[in-house]
């Protein structure tokens, strides 16, 4: 059976996103992005809420011939494309390559892919995507990288939760930056 495991970088009051839709306030330093760099060069698929497909689209457009490309970002590009993205939207959004509109239920989609053998599946989600899958029980990693900002105001990542989520932490880790990496399971 596949694992579903959820990451995303949160800011110290749970915010996954400013009021204007990004988290601009935060830019990962290398050794956490070295952490999500593993994590997709694992991933077998990735499940993503249309918006933050379009967000995480951006990697699609790194031009990995420029010298002045980092190398931790050319390195997570690269997993990017490589990885088969499943978008869960209602409209026919636009997709850049190795995309498609996941088809169906996305709880009944998700949970047949779970549980074929493979690789873990990464999921990248909002608060309403997330609330779904979590309260369907198929989300089995928790990831979050807490950065040392306060927004006071965004989009919050358990607003959509219609119960609550119980959670038992099972690793941290402390960068230089000040984020730190909380990792969860359900309890």
């Amino acid at each position: 059976m596949r694992r579903v495991g959820f990451y995303i970088t949160l800011t110290v009051d749970g915010m996954y996103a400013g009021v204007d839709g990004g988290l601009a306030e935060f830019g990962p330093a290398e050794p956490e992005h070295r952490f999500a760099n593993r994590l997709m060069r694992e991933a077998g698929d990735l499940v993503m809420g249309r918006k933050m497909y379009d967000v995480m689209g951006y990697w699609d457009t790194v031009d990995l011939d420029d010298p002045a490309t980092p190398e931790v970002e050319a390195e997570f590009a690269r997993f990017w494309r490589e990885t088969p993205k499943h978008v869960v939207s209602r409209g026919r959004p636009t997709l850049g390559p190795n995309a498609a509109v996941l088809k169906g239920d996305v709880v009944e989609v998700l949970r047949a892919m779970k549980s074929a053998d493979g690789p873990p599946i990464m999921l990248g989600a909002g608060a309403d995507l997330l609330a779904t899958l979590a309260e369907a029980g198929l989300v089995d990693d928790y990831r979050f990288l807490i950065a040392p900002t306060a927004l006071g105001h965004g989009k919050a990542m358990f607003g959509s939760l219609t119960r609550p989520l119980h959670l038992r932490l099972v690793a941290t880790q402390r960068f230089e930056s000040g984020s730190v990496l909380l990792e969860y399971v359900p309890q």
